[in-house]
């Protein structure tokens, strides 16, 4: 069964909105099926398996993870070349611009078989210090029309939650629509995939988990398409336009 809904440019509680046909999912076959369809291709997927996170492990640090960057178990960050991985210290859904914490516990990367969970995966660490955070998955290159990503939480540390908000944000941060997931999601080892098409490129994804009291959850399996290499071209010409329109 498909599982998608058709949005144009919602949300006004941060900066201006922008205009976009927006296609949400959350069926992961629906979601590939589509792409390729609209002639999407597969740039890259983030699995965080080049990580050497042993079975059972958790190992916290600091903002932010991406590629060339080290970090615990990353010796040379992850291997997307255009990502980049952060929390977002500003309180609720829709943070209208990144915002990660100093903190040295702000990420965690786990090993299988950690509080249930069955891969490597990138998880929250601000809940150590009272703090409400979201993730951010700031795509560098320009070029992501889809986006897909799975998220978790874990037995245990979901108490009051009531689901997710994604927010997704063009290149100048400014927001092409948010979806709500209902919760509360399963636990690990579940997986709960978001998945999102966009006629603007995309820049930011933010992930808000809803809890009473801060809490953690994890991303997994970062998707990222881009259009076929004939129509990057023409792609990249109407950003330079839309670029110039913001200018003037």
């Amino acid at each position: 069964m498909r599982h998608w809904i058709i949005a144009v440019s919602v949300c006004a509680l941060v900066s201006a909105p922008a205009t976009a046909d927006i296609l949400y999912f959350t069926d992961h076959g629906a979601f590939t099926q589509h792409n390729e369809a609209v002639g999407k291709f597969l740039k890259g997927v983030e699995d965080f398996e080049e990580s050497s996170a042993g079975p059972q492990e958790k190992i916290p640090f600091p903002n932010s993870l991406q590629n060339g960057v080290p970090r615990p178990t990353f010796p040379n960050g992850i291997d997307a070349t255009n990502l980049i991985i952060q929390t977002n210290i500003t309180p609720g859904p829709c943070p209208p611009t990144p915002n990660p914490s100093t903190n040295d516990r702000a990420l965690w990367v786990n090993g299988p078989g950690f509080i249930g969970s069955n891969s490597i995966k990138i998880g929250t660490d601000e809940f150590l210090y009272g703090l409400f955070s979201s993730i951010d998955l700031i795509f560098t290159s320009h070029d992501k029309t889809a986006v897909g990503v799975d998220v978790s939480t874990f037995t245990g540390y979901n108490q009051g939650h009531q689901g997710f908000v994604f927010c997704v944000y063009d290149d100048s941060d400014n927001v092409l629509g948010t979806y709500t997931m209902s919760g509360p999601t399963p636990t690990e080892p579940a997986k709960n995939f978001f998945g999102v098409w966009s006629s603007t490129p995309i820049g930011r994804v933010n992930i808000w988990g809803i809890f009473d009291a801060p809490q953690p959850f994890a991303v997994d399996n970062i998707e990222m398409w881009v259009p076929e290499p004939n129509s990057l071209v023409l792609l990249a010409a109407l950003g330079a336009v839309a670029a110039q329109r913001r200018r003037n």
